[in-house]
């Protein structure tokens, strides 16, 4: 990693094993949040970095190729580069917020699909929801992850991965799905299931929008089925019919036989046309009148039942209550017969408080409340019809007026007039059958879209049986989440936290996933957890040891958990000299670690101290003493003297 300040550019160089160390101040945990800035993460920069800090480049090895990774300061975008065969490729990525595909047909949004990308890993997909099976599906991103993988000074004893009860809901349970992803409870066949039941989903979001809006179509066109198209159309055709027959009669008859006009038929048909639409006006006058009513009517009973829980509750805090005194007026009041009301005297009405009929009084508001919804709604289709209707009348009726002024401006005879007249009418018949012929596709797609809709809802059912099942054959086998329990206590019993046993027994239950340590004695019920342990101390290790444990079972299962382990600072509250067992004793066990089950894990630690490993162990470690203002043990910022 390279940090590129105002005067100089720093280098730090990481091995297998890191071990920054030394005196306050001098920047090594500014070390590991520069790092975990590098991968997305946000930083609250210590006075040195605030006065000289300008961009900071990490390279990171993946399963495809070799990443750099570069952040401005207060950068939210970080530029990406990486070498595939001999070309170098780059891309300006955001850190956090997706903004859409970056790399097209790869799914990279973000610095995390990037990582997953290179590193070969399909992003795992969680359900964002624990509690309704429909919910979508999210992917877990690097960021979630490294919570197992970088564990700051800041929050290493003050909070457990986000799985005590007292964290945040949204991130308890990304936690928790880290620690099903990690022992192979989000399997393959869980994510592949999660992934086809995201895309039905989709599929029938898509569909019942397309039904909604064909539907609607259907509905402002006034043809909302196929019988009422098919209808019209038999009306228009009979009124063509009609058309062609006045036609020929007309071209039968004498000229001479012809006495009415074009004009008093137009007139004669706009007066029609007139009377229907003032019909239509006052339909529409009734039922909003009737609409009224009924939401007044559906208001007074929502007020009625408010006001009825009200008494409801008012009669069961005060039902108990014994009044000396008027609680108005504070004076004493008379004897009153038994079942009598203390206060006015009249019967006490004991049966309010009955619980089966307010349920069934609230039953029946319920219902009342139904049927008024269902009649509005059947007024407001009606109103919708009538508007229509109406509207089709007046473009009619202006049609008409403007062919009789057309009429009354032209000098025809009456033979003339009525058969232009009709041969008008016949052209705007086969006009509008025309133009409906495109209706009568519409009930059919809207069928076909209802029967692809069914089969999307009847596959979803199927699935999500299938995925149910798959969950269960998942979560059935324990042995992985056994052996992490198992890890758990062999790191706490090689730290030597104090109180815990070789033989005691580690509670580890779906879905919290939160441990809890137990004696091996039947009669001590005390379980020892990260919020029950008074040691600042002890909940240091006692994450750490957590940590290592999670990163033991991803090394063993070949779980996709990035290979990076920092912890900063895990002696943290504790001291080496009077903890010298715990202080030896989790080191060794790390480096021990190291030459064995981690050995691909790259680990960085930060402390006050210095335990150098066991020469025997063969470990590649690169200790870096750092003293503020030194020049013989520098600082992170070699030339800075400061705050």
């Amino acid at each position: 990693m390279s940090l590129d300040l105002r005067h100089a550019t720093e280098t730090i160089v990481f091995s297998d094993i890191t071990y920054f160390w030394g005196q306050m101040g001098a920047g090594k945990s500014s070390i590991a949040r520069l790092i975990d800035y590098c991968l997305g993460g946000a930083i609250q920069l210590s006075p040195a970095l605030q006065a000289e800090f300008v961009s900071a480049t990490l390279t990171v090895e993946l399963e495809r190729s070799t990443l750099t990774i570069e952040r401005q300061r207060d950068g939210a975008n970080v530029f990406a580069s990486w070498t595939v065969g001999d070309e170098v490729q780059s891309v300006i990525v955001p850190a956090r917020a997706a903004a859409g595909e970056l790399i097209p047909l790869t799914g990279v949004e973000t610095l995390s699909d990037l990582i997953f990308w290179l590193s070969g890993v399909q992003p795992p997909r969680v359900r964002k929801s624990k509690l309704k099976d429909d919910s979508k599906t999210v992917r877990l991103s690097v960021r979630d992850l490294l919570w197992y993988c970088y564990l700051d000074q800041d929050n290493i004893d003050s909070a457990f991965f986000h799985l005590e009860e007292d964290a945040e809901f949204y991130l308890r349970l990304k936690s928790r799905d880290v620690i099903r992803y990690v022992i192979g409870y989000h399997d393959e066949r869980v994510a592949d299931l999660e992934a086809e039941l995201d895309q039905l989903r989709a599929n029938r979001t898509a569909r019942a929008s397309a039904i909604e809006s064909l539907t609607r179509t259907l509905d402002e066109v006034g043809a909302g089925s196929e019988a009422q198209i098919a209808e019209r159309e038999a009306s228009l055709k009979a009124a063509l019919a009609e058309a062609e027959a006045s036609i020929v009669d007309l071209r039968e008859l004498k000229r001479v036989g012809q006495t009415e006009h074009a004009v008093d038929i137009l007139a004669r048909r706009t007066r029609r046309l007139g009377v229907g639409i003032g019909r239509l006006d006052v339909a529409a006058d009734e039922l909003l009148a009737a609409r009224e009513r009924h939401v007044r009517h559906r208001n007074e009973i929502e007020t009625l039942g408010l006001k009825f829980r009200r008494s409801a509750v008012a009669r069961e805090i005060l039902g108990d209550v014994g009044f000396a005194d008027c609680p108005r007026c504070t004076q004493s009041l008379p004897a009153r017969p038994a079942r009598c009301c203390e206060v006015c005297g009249q019967d006490d009405r004991l049966e309010l408080t009955d619980a089966a009929e307010q349920a069934a009084l609230e039953l029946d508001i319920a219902s009342r409340r139904a049927d008024l919804d269902s009649a509005i709604e059947e007024i407001d289709r009606s109103l919708t019809r009538i508007r229509l209707r109406r509207e089709r009348a007046l473009d009619r009726k202006a049609s008409l007026e403007t062919a009789r002024n057309r009429a009354s401006e032209e000098a025809d005879s009456a033979f003339l007039s009525t058969v232009l007249l009709k041969e008008r009418e016949r052209a705007a018949l086969e006009a509008e059958l025309q133009s409906l012929a495109w209706l009568l596709r519409l009930p059919d797609l809207l069928q076909q879209q209802r029967d692809a809709l069914a089969q999307i809802i009847a596959l979803e059912l199927t699935l999500k049986e299938a995925l149910k099942d798959a969950r269960t054959s998942a979560e059935a086998d324990r042995t992985s989440l056994t052996r992490l329990g198992d890890y758990f206590l062999d790191a706490l019993v090689q730290s030597g936290v104090p109180g815990i046993q070789r033989d005691d027994r580690v509670a580890l239950e779906p879905p919290t996933f939160y441990p809890a340590v137990f004696s091996s004695d039947p009669s001590d019920l005390t379980a020892s957890t990260f919020t029950s342990m008074s040691s600042g101390g002890k909940k240091t290790l006692f994450k750490c040891c957590f940590a290592i444990a999670v990163h033991r079972i991803a090394a063993l299962l070949d779980a996709p958990l990035p290979e990076l382990l920092i912890i900063d600072s895990p002696m943290k509250n504790i001291s080496e000299r009077e903890n010298r067992a715990q202080f030896e004793g989790f080191y060794r066990m790390v480096y021990a670690l190291k030459a064995g089950e981690l050995s691909e894990t790259q680990i960085i630690l930060i402390d006050k101290e210095y335990l150098p490993p066991d020469p025997a162990l063969g470990l590649d470690i690169r200790s870096r003493h750092m003293q503020p203002d030194s020049t013989e043990h520098e600082p992170l910022i070699r030339y800075y003297r400061g705050k």
